[in-house]
């Protein structure tokens, strides 16, 4: 949607062509504008005897810009300006309303002549100055523009942005100057009216573009305007590769740029929206925000989002998220896995590309604005017992089921306090980054439980150790595995514990505050900032909110329009406020650096800490915490079923019960033997184990660990999105289907196939293909399966010809009288179109006779 631009080059180009009319006669400007079809009343009409200056003329020519007069006036101009491109190229009248976005004066103050005082050299002058790529304005004609009686500070800089939308930008009631920690508007106009106002100008002009790096003015002003006007208000933030349609050595930010969208997927693409589904294309509405990157280490730009073809058109290769960019600095990130397509940024990207300086301004900015960007990650661990998952649980399932995969999920839903199902709505990369990170941080431990495995590898033992020095052998004390993460989160709950005079968790008080003022307004009652007798009609209009529930801003309502009172600022302040350190709105400081010495919106916040404090000391009810939050912990132990129980655990098997946790209703503790410690085991650790029915039946599982853990089945899913429905004709879903139940029927439910095995699968022969996979594979763990009951292994493949039977040679021995004549012998076929073959695949799910005539 490059075109939301297209009047930024038909301006220029007709500010070249005034330019030619500077050096030849100034009045050939009027004798061109009397040509123009203005569609109602003309310029040359105001003027009296005057020539009309080229102020006047972008002036009112911008008042054009309207539903009615768009298209003729400025095709009018087009053809008598000779100006080849036309500002409507796309075919669509429509386009004005929401892209034609520069400044459009009001009718009745569209130009700059007045009787009075007007100097038409002066603006000449100036126009020749503003014109130029890198314009060199005289700071006295910009000074003196603004003494002509009616030109004030918001018209000259918008007519100034008309001539040259690549430097100018206008300060009006867009200029979100509290934002960007500048003074009030009304200061900064009364600043450039005063001596050396240009320079003044220039400082807006530097801190506007600072806010949005590497972007140009009309893009800049695109936002402001969408921002005044209340069209960015979401929060949901998405990243997007620049690498496309599966290709990774092609990087297509140049076209993304340019065109202003962005877009992934296609036909034929390996993990694509049209084999999968996979991206959550349509959900981006407007004011949306996209981050853009190229593969784990580099970050191209942030966007807006102002129209998603995908929701309107549906997935198709022509559709496109169309993007105001906000900042187009690349920049290298780091703590990013590699991603390609599209999805939901979790708070690894954010994480990464918040931590970057050139970044940081957008994220400040918007932040202000919206709160987008104010989620912190630490919001979402709140007190352990918020989601009740079981401190000990053990995924069970035949192999290949994804136990091992899903305890990622389940660990980091439990450190986090989410849902199962929120995390199967984020990205697998992001989730498995948070996992890695918790892993660092000592939050999550893993281990593989195997033969050997013992109580010394577990909890704590004697080891020898070698002294190089001396060049003998020492014994030395050392922790195993759970005893170190018990360890810590024995700290971490003891710390959380330690509660303070005036302590509290201000978001915890926050997020109930906002929810109690919910429940008012759903109620119809109107609740007023101020006493009635106050000058402010200020109400608390509406609440905005994460995507997760959490509190994010008030947006103020009654006689204030567009403000915001963000959780940040609150955050800052309020404790000092409920200690009497704010006594007046004079304490409450500028989000940003400025020169002002109170925030812009001191008043409302003043009023709103008031109200605060009141519900909590009145209606708030809340334990004290201390100074450190309590988190969670898991240890993962793999193949928890391969080992010892008793040999491992010993006399601390008791203390994993939920009961005899250290915080439970009967807390124990022992005294360990090497160490003698008095060691317990926290209700802040979590356990999750996993094992592999097929190794071991669950009914002859140690009776110790079969009463302490909650048992969660993971089976064979044969309906998975990720398992083909068509391989060159090959149903794969319908396949381990077939597999899974004539096993079940064979031998039982616990040695079923995995849908892992078949996840991903795209081609019957080569690498990673279908017949690797059952050559490799399927056909070891049948083996393993039936203990090479060869005909078994056969009727689960439906007698398709994998499987074949040696005919008996009666020659072969000499003395038959001892050989069992009845007996079978299978082999594997070695015939390799066999395994190439579709049909032999086919023939596994087939209903009927097989190929071999054989029932299936």
């Amino acid at each position: 949607m490059k075109e939301i631009y297209s009047w930024v080059p038909w301006f220029r180009e007709l500010a070249r062509q005034i330019e030619e009319i500077e050096k030849g006669k100034k009045t050939d400007l009027t004798e061109k504008a009397n040509k123009v079809d203005w569609r109602g009343k003309r310029l040359v009409d105001i003027y009296d005897d005057e020539d009309i200056d080229p102020f006047s003329f972008f002036y009112f020519l911008a008042s054009k810009n309207s539903a009615n007069h768009l298209k003729p006036v400025y095709d009018s101009v087009s053809s008598v300006f000779e100006i080849k491109r036309k500002l409507t190229d796309m075919g669509r009248d429509d386009y004005y309303d929401d892209y034609y976005i520069f400044p459009s004066p009001d009718s009745r103050y569209n130009n700059f002549y007045n009787k009075k005082n007007f100097e038409s050299d002066l603006l000449w002058n100036l126009f020749s100055g503003a014109v130029k790529n890198d314009p060199e304005i005289n700071p006295d004609d910009f000074e003196n523009a603004l003494k002509i009686n009616g030109v004030g500070v918001a018209r000259l800089t918008q007519t100034l942005f008309l001539i040259n939308p690549k430097y100018f930008l206008p300060v009006d009631k867009t200029c979100l100057a509290d934002a960007l920690g500048l003074p009030v508007l009304s200061k900064i106009e009364n600043e450039i009216k005063k001596a050396g106002g240009y320079g003044v100008y220039r400082s807006v002009l530097k801190k506007l573009k600072e806010a949005f790096p590497e972007c140009q003015p009309y893009e800049i002003n695109m936002f402001l305007y969408l921002q005044e006007s209340e069209q960015i208000t979401n929060s949901k933030i998405f990243q997007i590769s620049t690498n496309v349609y599966g290709d990774r050595r092609t990087d297509y930010w140049d076209d993304f740029k340019e065109n202003n969208w962005v877009y992934t997927g296609g036909p034929g693409s390996g993990k694509s929206w049209g084999e999968e589904g996979k991206y959550p294309l349509t959900e981006p509405a407007r004011g949306d925000i996209i981050l853009v990157r190229t593969g784990r280490q580099k970050g191209k730009a942030i966007g807006i989002v102002l129209k998603n073809d995908y929701a309107e058109s549906g997935l198709n290769e022509n559709s496109r998220i169309h993007v105001l960019w906000i900042n187009k600095s690349e920049e290298q990130l780091s703590g990013l896995t590699d991603m390609h397509g599209f999805n939901k940024a979790g708070p690894g990207t954010r994480s990464a590309f918040a931590t970057k300086e050139s970044y940081k301004p957008s994220f400040d900015l918007i932040n202000s604005l919206t709160g987008n960007f104010s989620e912190n990650d630490d919001d979402s661990q709140q007190e352990a017992d918020t989601m009740q998952y079981p401190l000990n649980q053990i995924l069970y399932g035949p192999p290949g089921t994804g136990k091992t995969w899903n305890t990622v999920n389940h660990a980091v839903a439990i450190i986090e306090d989410k849902s199962l199902d929120e995390l199967e709505e984020e990205d697998r990369e992001e989730i498995k980054w948070r996992f890695d990170e918790l892993k660092k941080n000592g939050q999550i431990e893993m281990v593989t439980f195997h033969q050997n495995f013992t109580y010394e590898d577990f909890i704590e033992g004697i080891r020898p150790v070698l002294d190089e020095e001396n060049e003998k052998i020492e014994y030395e004390l050392s922790e195993g595995v759970f005893k170190k993460i018990a360890d810590r989160a024995n700290k971490n709950r003891t710390q959380s514990e330690q509660t303070g005079e005036e302590s509290w968790d201000t978001d915890e008080l926050l997020q109930a505050f906002a929810e109690s003022i919910e429940n008012r307004l759903e109620s119809g009652e109107e609740i007023n900032l101020f006493p009635p007798d106050h000058r402010s009609g200020a109400t608390i209009g509406e609440i905005n909110w994460s995507r997760d529930g959490k509190f994010q801003s008030f947006k103020l309502g009654g006689t204030i329009k567009y403000q915001r009172l963000t959780k940040n600022v609150i955050k800052r302040d309020y404790e000092a406020f409920y200690k009497g350190e704010i006594k007046s709105l004079k304490d409450i400081k500028p989000t940003y650096k400025s020169k002002r010495t109170q925030h812009g919106n001191a008043m409302y916040y003043f009023a709103l800490y008031g109200k605060i404090k009141q519900f909590h000391d009145e209606e708030w009810q809340s334990e004290e915490s201390g100074p450190i939050k309590k988190q969670n912990y898991v240890l993962i132990i793999d193949e928890i079923n391969r080992g010892n129980i008793a040999r491992i655990f010993g006399e601390l098997i008791t203390l994993i019960e939920p009961s005899k946790r250290i915080g439970g209703d009967d807390a124990a503790t022992f005294i360990l033997p090497y160490s003698k410690e008095k060691f317990g085991v926290p209700d802040n650790l979590y356990i999750i184990g996993t094992m592999n029915t097929a190794d071991r039946s669950i009914a002859l599982l140690d009776t110790a660990l079969r009463r302490r853990f909650d048992f969660i089945e993971m089976m064979p899913d044969a309906k998975h999105h990720r398992i083909s429905t068509d391989i060159e004709g090959v149903n794969c879903q319908e396949l381990l289907a077939a597999m899974n139940d004539r096993i079940r029927f064979l031998l039982d439910r616990e040695h079923q196939i995995g849908h892992t095995y078949f996840m991903g699968i795209k081609r019957i022969k080569g690498k990673d293909s279908l017949e690797a996979t059952f050559k490799n594979k399927i056909i070891p763990l049948l083996q393993e399966y039936f203990y090479d009951n060869w005909e078994k292994i056969d009727l689960v493949l439906n007698c398709n010809g994998f499987v074949h039977e040696i005919p008996f040679e009666s020659d072969l021995f000499k003395n038959s009288d001892l050989i069992d004549e009845e007996r079978k012998i299978y082999e594997l076929s070695d015939d390799d179109g066999k395994w190439e073959d579709p049909e032999s695949y086919q023939a596994i799910y087939a209903q009927g006779q097989s190929e071999t005539g054989e029932s299936g």
